[in-house]
């Protein structure tokens, strides 16, 4: 089959989401999309929600008609379904959709009123000019002799940013004046903050005190903290924890600060809430964690503790009175303001996917840092503590308390990165804090194998490739983009003839990195007659966990389809025993990660592991991408497990190609 073939005309608009103040919209990659949407329809692109966003004002009747009217003709767009979209969307609003991506930080000013900071929203730019403010021209930031309590209420009321959304610095600000005569009248901003020190030890005579003070920093131990064996052992009978578990829960508590690192699928979450329970105090216990995992989290707690009141911040009215409180990362500053008005203590806060929180400058990395200042036990669970490179351990160890966190990140990185003797060295220090087992822990698991197939396609499929690489006039960025979506679609045929070649009891994951990927392969897959179900970021959470349920009790769906980013992470899908990419992720946790939905306690088959490579693409640099940011990892983690010797494998084979290596052979019937 053609690659025009899976380029049939769509709907240009996938999806229409909306918080009842903007709407967005997703849609499919077209050339031109980007002219059309911001200079033409004056829209913003949000890159972690992939959509265009338009002010719900503007988002009327007439609104559909007017994107159609200004669409080159090849496109198709029906107005009444993209009407309908919107309509629909209107209707079941998001609160946490777009306002925690703008980032609104608060600062109390020496003197009266605050300071408030944010990426560019029209909406809330109108808002706070509602309050009076006085545009910080320098900083970019926003000036506001009003009580914090109008603030807040104008903020919700005008511009649908909530109290949960807003970090709010508990330290004051002094707005002094610049010296030059070009700034005169100009205020800067002088702060401190929780988010970590990216300043060095300091410079001339300063010098050998700040190396001394570094040195002993560096050379600090964890504080150890003593655990009750006995109690430790009834909780290994009474929950029916694995040996290892049991050394898990152990390591949660033996330390002051402690990060829970074993691979997906080894019951990380069971192992932080036994360890929570055995945490004395008659305080609550929080659990921190993305917004897809709340009702997992909510029912693990109860297979542990099937009385335990468990309060869900946005969903349940009372939460302040459970025993456990679970909320996701958009939503932290809720938590920060019931601490501060009192109304709730923990004695412990469970961080889930803590690598949410590498990003320093975010409101949700700030806030967790406030709370953390007010909780003693903090337990960090993610599989990934590194993604690209060593400075994104920093913040973690930040976090949780760890000694060499509170060195500046300057010299974290001179002491720790950049090599791999250097890495050797934070590999050390971290081993007293980081417990990472494998999955050779888990007896009852099969294995997981890697397969690398090389699929060599039609000329007339990769000459379209090799026009679209050779033309000069798209930006690096947008045509890596443009052939990875290529190459997932010209995959399809390939996908459904191996898949369907598998044995009768077999069931599939395919990962893709493009949400249209993940649509026109469902579609194709249906007039296969294979039963799929799909997975996206756009999914409601109703249609996500629906997806899942479906796909592990009905023997009839034969293939899961879902986004790497969507479907990634926190998904139990045991069912199935082969995942393929259709195309790989840019780092090698987040392909470990996704495989492992399948791999993990509880599966009872082999489970294989499908990598399809385009000869002659782009395929082939991915893989050596992966290869390189492992390696760092490697030196890290000491993570010397079967996935790392799969993506090891990959490279060998890439090396050896094309002697010595059996290709699939794939071409135009």
């Amino acid at each position: 089959m053609k690659l025009a073939d899976y380029k049939k005309p769509k709907e240009l608009i996938t999806a229409v989401r909306s918080d009842g103040f903007r709407v967005g919209f997703s849609t499919l990659f077209a050339p031109g999309i980007n002219v059309l949407f911001k200079e033409e329809l004056d829209g913003v692109w949000n890159g972690s929600c992939r959509t265009w966003v338009f002010e719900r004002a503007r988002v009327n009747g007439e609104f559909a008609a007017a994107i159609k009217a200004s669409l080159p003709k090849e496109y198709v767009f029906e107005v009444s379904a993209v009407a309908e979209k919107i309509k629909a969307a209107l209707a079941t609003p998001d609160a946490d959709l777009f306002a925690p991506g703008l980032d609104v930080q608060i600062f109390p000013v020496k003197g009266g009123g605050v300071v408030l900071m944010f990426r560019y929203d029209g909406i809330l730019v109108r808002a706070v000019n509602e309050l009076s403010g006085s545009f910080l021209r320098t900083k970019n930031a926003w000036h506001v002799r009003r009580p914090l309590a109008d603030i807040l209420a104008t903020l919700a009321q005008r511009a649908g940013v909530l109290r949960d959304h807003i970090y709010i610095h508990d330290t004051e600000i002094v707005l002094q004046e610049y010296a030059a005569a070009s700034d005169v009248g100009r205020p800067t901003i002088s702060v401190s903050g929780m988010s970590p020190d990216y300043g060095g030890a300091g410079d001339g005579a300063g010098d050998r005190e700040g190396e001394n003070t570094i040195l002993t920093v560096v050379s600090k131990p964890l504080r150890k903290l003593p655990v009750d064996a006995a109690m430790l052992a009834e909780a290994e009978s009474r929950f029916g924890l694995y040996d290892y578990q049991v050394d898990g829960v152990h390591h949660l508590l033996a330390s002051s600060s402690s990060l829970l690192a074993d691979d997906m699928g080894l019951g990380k979450s069971r192992q932080a809430i036994v360890a929570a329970r055995l945490v004395p105090g008659a305080d609550a216990v929080l659990v921190v964690c993305p917004a897809n995992l709340k009702i997992n989290w909510q029912r693990e707690i109860n297979v542990i503790d099937q009385d335990a009141q468990v309060g869900i911040v946005g969903q349940t009215e009372h939460w302040h009175g459970a025993q456990w409180v679970i909320v996701n990362y958009e939503r932290l500053g809720t938590i920060v303001q019931a601490i501060g008005d009192g109304l709730v203590r923990f004695r412990v806060v469970l961080y889930d996917e803590a690598h949410f929180l590498k990003e320093v400058d975010t409101a949700r990395t700030r806030n967790a840092f406030l709370l953390s200042a007010h909780i003693e036990r903090r337990f960090l669970l993610t599989a990934t503590p590194i993604l690209n490179r060593e400075g994104e351990l920093h913040t973690l160890l930040k976090l949780s308390g760890h000694p060499i966190g509170e060195i500046p990140l300057s010299d974290f990185q001179t002491e720790f990165a950049g090599s791999p003797d250097l890495r050797k060295g934070l590999a050390d220090r971290m081993s007293e804090w980081m417990l990472r087992r494998r999955k050779d822990v888990l007896k009852s698991l099969k294995g997981k194998s890697h397969d690398i197939q090389f699929v060599e396609m039609g000329a007339d499929q990769m000459g379209e490739y090799r026009n679209a690489l050779a033309d000069d006039s798209v930006p690096a960025i947008v045509k890596i983009g443009k052939l990875r979506r290529m190459l997932e679609l010209m995959k399809a045929s390939w996908l459904i003839e191996t898949i369907s070649a598998l044995a009768e009891d077999a069931k599939t994951i395919i990962f893709c990195e493009y949400i249209e990927s993940v649509e026109s392969l469902a579609e194709e897959f249906g007039k296969a007659g294979v039963k799929v179900v799909t997975f996206t970021g756009e999914s409601s959470a109703i249609r996500k966990q629906k997806a899942v349920d479906t796909f592990m009790v009905d023997p009839q769906v034969k293939v899961f389809i879902g986004t790497t980013g969507a479907a990634g992470v926190g998904l139990n899908l045991t069912a199935a025993n082969y995942v393929f990419f259709a195309t790989l992720p840019w780092t090698a946790a987040a392909k470990r990660q996704a495989e492992d939905r399948a791999y993990r306690n509880g599966q009872a088959r082999h489970v294989t592991v499908m990598i399809p490579v385009v000869v002659g693409s782009i395929d082939e640099q991915i893989v050596e991408l992966l290869k390189h940011k492992e390696s760092i990892e490697q030196d890290l983690l000491a993570d010397n497990n079967a996935e790392a010797e799969g993506v090891e494998k990959i490279a060998q084979i890439m090396a050896q190609r094309p002697t010595g290596v059996a290709k699939h052979e794939y071409a135009n019937p």
